[in-house]
């Protein structure tokens, strides 16, 4: 116990000197101008350190990001959205609007909802989502949501349910869609089932997270941004859904080795080079 008390202070004496030594200047410069403001950019240092020095974590494919306007990004749930929270603190760090689109239940728990308003979290309604890609914000979406985070596994199939919200969200607010993948984000953590029957029997009935997560692993994790689709606001939502869906899971195909292993995510971490990697670039 006291060894482990010992290097959980010194992995966060090591975040806080990288927190320094990357971000002093944002962070002295922001809470002269307001406090939320130095306190998101706080956050966002500490969120940005940790991802780099706990999973290597890699922003592949930027460019096909717009540099300014709105655009709707679409990708795989993991069993913790530890990408989208990396890759918001990036947002924060950079300027740039992000907005997640969470479920309600993360939004409604006692205590949480200030958290919530300071980072741009929304439970994400069609016209809320309109409203925010109008605003010239990105917005995250997870299609799968809570039941994909819950119930998929290291095969890292999608869970969608033939959804088409995020379809009409585009179409109507006329938006490219960006779609996104995280490589190992099931490594990083995930659901333990021992029974698929079961698990998905315990969703149902709650729509609650009553299905036990195990991690945080600290196996290297790269998000990949695909090229922007842009449709015809005539386009029918289900033609859509279903475009994006296959460009969601041609990333999972490209990107990620299935099944995935948290032991030999580890090996490749610390033990192998990365030009040894068979996902190297």
């Amino acid at each position: 116990a006291v060894v482990s008390t010992q290097s959980t202070g010194f992995y966060l004496m090591s975040v806080a000197a990288h927190v320094y030594r990357w971000r002093k200047q944002e962070v002295y410069e922001a809470f002269n101008d307001s406090f939320w403001d130095g306190f998101r950019i706080s956050l966002a240092a500490i969120t940005e350190a940790q991802g780099k020095i706990w999973h290597n974590i890699e922003f592949k494919g930027l460019q096909n990001l717009p540099k300014k306007g709105g655009a709707l990004l679409v990708g795989y749930h993991g069993a913790l959205p530890l990408d989208a929270y990396y890759f918001l603190a990036h947002c924060v760090l950079e300027r740039r609007k992000l907005k997640l689109v969470v479920d309600k239940f993360l939004y409604n728990a006692p205590g949480l909802r200030l958290l919530m308003k300071v980072l741009n979290l929304t439970p994400g309604t069609i016209d809320g989502c309109v409203s925010a890609l109008n605003r010239g914000e990105m917005l995250m979406i997870f299609p799968g949501g809570l039941r994909e985070s819950l119930l998929s596994d290291e095969n890292y199939e999608l869970i969608w349910n033939a959804r088409q919200g995020f379809s009409r969200v585009a179409l109507e607010a006329d938006v490219p869609i960006i779609p996104f993948f995280t490589e190992n984000i099931r490594e990083a953590a995930r659901s333990v089932k021992f029974s698929a029957r079961v698990a998905s029997w315990l969703y149902e009935k709650t729509r609650l997270p009553v299905i036990p997560i195990i991690g945080i692993f600290p196996v290297n994790l790269k998000m990949h941004f695909g090229r922007a689709l842009n449709f015809d606001d005539e386009e029918d939502p289900k033609v859509v859904a279903d475009v994006v869906t296959n460009r969601v899971e041609e990333l999972i195909k490209t990107h990620q080795r299935v099944p995935g292993s948290i032991l030999r995510e580890l090996y490749k971490r610390f033990w192998v080079r990365t030009s040894d990697h068979p996902h190297s670039e």
